[in-house]
């Protein structure tokens, strides 16, 4: 097999992973030249029913396994058992998001590999870390909103966000653990157990917010209080918001910070430092001295801030989100119309930075995804291979493995193992 040139040519994965966050790190190795070799059940991971378009082939499939070899085979024979612990011991990278216990049932956890292969690198995905209560519950995405405070906290209530952000933030970093593993191993040739939890991950995405400064955070302590109270009174949800936006320290950056109304729709304004702020007022016509006097501070916070945000709000309600958007940012003033999802599929700038690629697959044929995430001058990343059809390359990973042509057929004859 000719694998693209790339940082991790000559690397073989062997990937257990279903559903995102390890299939996704799975594939930015494959991009960077890896040898992933998908290990699948004889129905295939979950992730291909997610968004089907033919049996055995969806979208959330394709935007996740490209550039990989599928091996679909039915763990529980004992026969395959050994070819696949045969090949990750003679791997260089095993990513895991085993069930708890289920990698020590199979012979494929990290001290059952390591004893046989102290090079190796034992990449594993968890919920909610390896210790602690909550160690070995199970957790997806939409759960770790919930328990994270990741969810959005609408007036309406809590809200899933639409996109599994946690999850890809746990495949960048399983990306990245990997690469620190390996630099290590270059320097030293030890191998190492790493662990990403979704929750760490989603702690990760809140980095803004969760920081606790003694001297300035009772506030918290004190919504808590209420808010633990508020729930067992079963108080109005837009109670409890508008009690936690009342006592918040800086209620101001609402009017530079966030997706506001104009005359057709919606603009987003990202005012975040006083420079862009003072250019914000110049442009509108307004005065606020919370921008314009530093160190001034309001008697009565919510009162100005909601001033403030009534003036913005009016100015803006005189003209489109476009003709905002572009007023704005010629004066330096980051600023953008809200578009939707399906229109970035063909937008210009995204295509004209490589950002979208166009593959085609065996079956599906040829469709768009999003490209490699990071751009390098000298090792580039490449999506070339579109996500293989399950089972696709079965026949050759096993020969990989040592097993010869006829007991493949066998194997093959007895379902055990789904070869195209």
């Amino acid at each position: 097999m000719t694998l693209a040139a790339g940082p991790f040519a000559g690397l073989r994965v062997v990937e257990f992973g279903q559903y995102i966050a390890a299939p996704y790190c799975a594939q930015l190795l494959a991009d960077g030249g890896a040898d992933v070799i998908k290990v699948e059940p004889l129905e295939g991971d979950p992730n291909r029913r997610n968004g089907q378009i033919i049996p055995g082939e969806s979208r959330q499939y394709l935007n996740k396994n490209r550039g990989k070899r599928s091996l679909s085979v039915n763990l529980a024979d004992p026969e395959v058992l050994a070819a696949v612990q045969a090949l990750v011991h003679g791997a260089d990278i095993v990513l895991v998001n085993f069930r708890p216990g289920q990698g020590e049932r199979l012979g494929l956890d990290y001290a059952t590999v390591s004893a046989a292969n102290p090079c190796i690198i034992y990449a594993e995905n968890t919920a909610f870390g390896t210790r602690g209560p909550m160690a070995g519950a199970l957790g997806m995405d939409m759960m770790l909103q919930a328990f994270s405070g990741v969810a959005h906290l609408s007036e309406l209530g809590p809200q899933p966000l639409q996109d599994p952000i946690i999850d890809y933030a746990a495949g960048m970093l399983l990306a990245w653990g990997i690469s620190t593993a390996l630099y290590h191993r270059e320097r030293t040739g030890e191998g190492q157990k790493i662990n990403v939890a979704l929750l760490q991950a989603a702690l990760m995405l809140q980095n803004n917010h969760l920081t606790h400064v003694d001297a300035v955070d009772g506030w918290r302590t004190q919504f808590l209080e209420y808010y633990h109270q508020a729930k067992a009174e079963r108080r109005p949800w837009s109670e409890v918001m508008a009690k936690r936006e009342s006592m918040l320290p800086h209620v101001f950056i609402r009017s530079y910070y966030g997706f506001l109304p104009t005359g057709d729709g919606t603009l987003a304004i990202s005012a975040g430092g006083r420079p862009m702020q003072l250019r914000l007022i110049k442009v509108l016509g307004i005065d606020d001295p919370w921008v314009t006097q530093p160190g001034w501070m309001p008697d009565d916070g919510p009162a100005h801030a909601a001033r403030i945000y009534a003036e913005v709000t009016a100015k803006l309600a005189q003209h489109s989100a476009e003709h905002w958007a572009r007023v704005l940012t010629e004066a330096g003033v980051p600023a953008a119309a809200v578009n939707i999802k399906d229109e970035m599929l063909d937008n210009e700038q995204a295509w004209a930075n490589d950002f979208l690629v166009r593959l085609e697959h065996d079956v599906v044929g040829g469709h768009t995804v999003v490209a490699p995430p990071v751009q390098f001058s000298k090792s580039p990343l490449r999506a070339e291979r579109a996500a293989p059809p399950l089972g696709r390359d079965t026949r050759s990973v096993l020969r990989d493995a040592g097993l010869d042509e006829e007991t493949i057929d066998r194997l093959a004859a007895a379902g055990v193992v789904r070869s195209r």
